[in-house]
């Protein structure tokens, strides 16, 4: 066919795929050259034959045929080639794979979905809730509410099947979707859709509270499924929001420009898709990355599979941080201390709730076990459980006045000074978990200091906005404060030992500041006042403070800030969230070219070890850069080993 072809010898597309089985075979030819190839590649071919651009003429490019996997050297070279083979193609035609569990119907739904989110409330058009009174009398009210879905639950669970397919969890799409366009043509057997109506969907039940993500996650797999997403043991991608999560964070990145405003929380994003992929070989979780616009400007490393994992992961984080980007240090894979693992826990209405006979400890994580230094990336042990915090923007003011820092040095690859400040040692701390094995927490200083945020009203409130993240867009901060959540929680939100109300009672004694502990800063009342507030309204109408989606929006996201963290005070009171591994005397430190807090441990002869993110309750923001206008705090160089 006659078109104006871009090239001399025409144009082509590329392919995004998932190889498949290997064990699973078809026969295809090239140039009248019989070759064997996976079976899921062998049916995007046949089924690209019926659409128009390769009618057309035009070529395909597929990694299994173009690059000879066999030669480690090709191989590395074609690699290096990914961000221009995938940014110049005329499309990137992402293949799911042949149709199956009615793929069919999850296409049209989440096409219905894009249209509608653009024409208004679409979630209106999708499920419904009731409420109304079963019981409603002057000294007893009861009200029920349930939730009425409009569209049909096989739709639903066509969508999770789709959702679950491998794809989305292949490290490669990462650049290959991020690099092509937003119009990029899904296809699913004979059904197609573009990729950005995907995305609108999937940003539609991401902005719900998730709720719209649960009910389809419970159309496939069943309500009890959902207890399990807090498992370590288990594969949780299929029962967890990241089935939705992780598809718009690879839209987030397409999205984002690439101008140096935005290039920290690119490069930060772009770790975190490649920590969470899988992977056959280790070494593609950097080599998969690096033709990311926002990578490739700060890290320029060539494909060399002869060298070992760890050796890749080295190099890579030591050109990462000398570039002065140091946001590759908040995913330092740090362990989590033993728990027990086998207890009693009674039914949820009666009490006591914590656990009794606690027994079976054991550690569930134990860290980067390859001997590297803290500052380097480690990708091929398990990353640690805690769930990266869902508002990754940065809080820190720039330092205004100071001069702009040096650059960080690394030397003989195992220390690394940064330049940064030290704010402050951790004093409280609560246990991670309910049932953690060591017995030292909840641990209390012996003279805590005041509250920095004030009143006990305004340091509630505090506490309400640390563990709802901040999030403007998310659940109210305040609807946590309801005591009934921290004392008996919601069964069908927390019904697990991951429960806020776990949390309480296994901390409720920790002492954060001088004038309160957990347990007198969420009761309202004590437990006479309470009694004699009973016996005034025994002969009134009662008043009760219903639980709404709300009160579950926030208590799902505070079980998601806690799960495997710390809750910690430091030596002025300022609240904050750090890892499982965190201790007493542990530095919170401000690094120049990082995004976040981090937890430092001093280690011998002055250096440190890094444990991992914090997420700090600031009071007004520019707590650092006032110490620093004071001569309190100073900017020095830290040595990280």
């Amino acid at each position: 066919m006659n078109l104006p072809w871009r090239y001399d010898w025409g144009d082509f597309v590329a392919l995004s795929y998932v190889w498949g089985d290997p064990s699973i075979r078809g026969e295809i030819y090239v140039n009248d050259v019989p070759m064997s190839v996976t079976a899921n590649l062998e049916s995007a071919l046949r089924e690209l034959r019926h659409h128009m651009r390769i009618q057309q003429g035009f070529y395909v490019w597929v990694d299994a045929l173009c690059i000879n996997q066999e030669d480690l050297d090709e191989r590395a070279a074609q690699v290096g080639r990914m961000k221009e083979i995938y940014h110049t193609a005329w499309h990137v035609v992402i293949w799911l794979g042949p149709e199956a569990d009615r793929s069919d119907l999850a296409m049209l739904a989440l096409r219905y979905m894009s249209v509608e989110s653009e024409r208004g409330d679409v979630l209106s058009k999708l499920y419904k809730r009731v409420e109304f009174y079963v019981v409603r009398l002057p000294f007893m009210q009861w009200k029920h509410e349930h939730t009425v879905l409009q569209i049909r639950k096989g739709a639903l669970n066509a969508i999770h099947h789709l959702l679950s397919r491998p794809y989305w969890r292949r490290l490669w799409i990462i650049q290959e979707v991020v690099l092509g366009s937003r119009n990029s043509p899904v296809l699913c057997g004979g059904s197609s859709i573009l990729i950005r109506d995907i995305f609108k969907s999937l940003q539609v039940m991401q902005g719900d509270g998730d709720s719209l993500g649960q009910y389809v996650i419970m159309s496939a797999r069943g309500t009890g499924n959902l207890k399990r997403k807090w498992s370590v043991k288990d594969d949780t991608y299929e029962i967890s929001e990241k089935l939705w999560e992780r598809p718009v964070a690879m839209a987030a990145l397409q999205a984002l420009d690439t101008n140096l405003s935005t290039t920290n929380r690119g490069v930060y994003d772009a770790l975190l898709l490649s920590r969470e992929a899988k992977a056959t070989d280790e070494r593609d979780r950097v080599y998969g990355i690096l033709g990311l616009p926002h990578l490739a400007r700060l890290v320029k490393i060539h494909p060399d599979y002869n060298r070992t994992a760890p050796q890749t992961f080295t190099l890579f984080s030591a050109r990462l941080l000398s570039s002065g980007n140091l946001n590759g240090l908040r995913l330092v894979n740090s362990p989590v201390p033993p728990i027990g693992t086998r207890y009693l826990k009674t039914s949820h209405f009666s009490r006591p709730r914590k656990p009794r006979l606690i027994h079976r400890h054991r550690t569930i994580h134990r860290g980067c076990e390859h001997g590297l230094p803290s500052w380097v990336i480690c990708w091929s042990c398990p990353r640690n459980p805690a769930q990266p915090f869902n508002n990754r923007s940065s809080t820190l003011p720039a330092f205004t006045s100071l001069p702009p820092p040096s650059p960080p040095q690394i030397e003989n690859d195992r220390l690394l000074t940064v330049q940064g400040i030290l704010f402050e040692e951790l004093t409280n701390l609560s246990a991670f978990h309910a049932t953690e094995s060591s017995k030292l927490y909840p641990l209390s200083s012996p003279s805590p200091a005041p509250s920095p945020y004030g009143n006990r009203s305004s340091t509630r409130s505090a506490l309400a906005h640390l563990l709802t993240g901040n999030d403007p867009s998310g659940p109210d901060p305040h609807l946590l404060l309801l005591p009934r959540l921290w004392e008996t929680g919601i069964m069908t939100v927390d019904g697990n030992i991951f429960g806020v109300k776990d949390f309480f009672y296994r901390n409720r004694t920790l002492r954060l500041w001088d004038a309160w502990t957990i347990e007198t800063l969420i009761r309202e009342e004590t437990k006479g006042q309470t009694i004699d507030r009973v016996r005034a309204s025994a002969s009134t109408a009662p008043r009760l403070r219903r639980i709404t989606e709300g009160h579950r929006d926030a208590l799902n996201t505070a079980m998601r800030m806690l799960a495997w963290r710390r809750l910690v005070t430091t030596e002025s009171g300022y609240l904050a969230l750090v890892p499982a591994a965190s201790q007493a005397g542990d530095v919170i430190a401000v690094l120049s070219g990082c995004d976040a807090p981090l937890v430092l441990r001093p280690e011998i002869e002055g250096r440190y070890s890094v444990v991992g993110e914090a997420y700090v309750q600031w009071v007004t923001g520019g707590e650092v850069q006032q110490r620093l206008d004071k001569g309190i705090c100073v900017l020095e160089d830290l040595c990280i080993c």
